[in-house]
């Protein structure tokens, strides 16, 4: 039926992307293979939008990436690439929903969190943070995110005496 359907266009776009991605990894002038540590999420904010065939990539790492978070909702890593894909894409506020997505998802990870608070315009992305403690309260990462988007001192030093509270080592 449709799921058989579904699982082979599943396959078809994935065995496309890492057709892609294979492609941009060789290395033609020396015939080797260099492959980046940091891997996909890497090679997404190295991408620019030229042509016709980097818009056909596109829309194929976003039906794979739309595949992997409706399969995986809990997999922060699937939203975090879903969300770098487009704006890559240059579509910013599709990527700050698909986010906030994985924020609600996700709400125990915290580098979903940070690229939510990442993706937002200053204002919004300290109400984003604000949530970001609430939900995991004992990340230092996040603490010290709050505390470096301030620019007032006393704000700042109130922060992280509040992290001191939830982090006292």
């Amino acid at each position: 039926g449709s799921a058989r359907g579904s699982l082979h266009e599943l396959g078809e776009a994935r065995g496309t992307v890492l057709a892609v991605k294979l492609d941009r990894i060789m290395d033609s002038v020396t015939g080797q293979t260099v492959m980046d540590p940091k891997g996909y999420l890497t090679d997404l904010n190295a991408l620019n939008v030229q042509s016709d065939a980097d818009v056909r990539d596109i829309k194929k790492a976003r039906t794979l990436l739309r595949s992997v978070i409706l399969s995986n909702p809990k997999h922060g890593p699937g939203w975090l690439a879903a969300a770098r894909l487009e704006e890559v894409a240059g579509k910013i506020p599709t990527a700050r929903h698909l986010i906030a997505q994985g924020c609600k998802q996700c709400p125990t990870n915290e580098d979903v969190w940070v690229e939510a608070a990442r993706l937002e315009k200053p204002a919004t992305a300290k109400a984003v943070i604000a949530k970001a403690v609430k939900a995991l309260p004992h990340s230092v990462k996040l603490w010290l995110d709050a505390a470096r988007r301030e620019t007032e001192k006393p704000i700042k030093a109130k922060i992280l005496r509040k992290a001191l509270e939830f982090i006292p080592n």
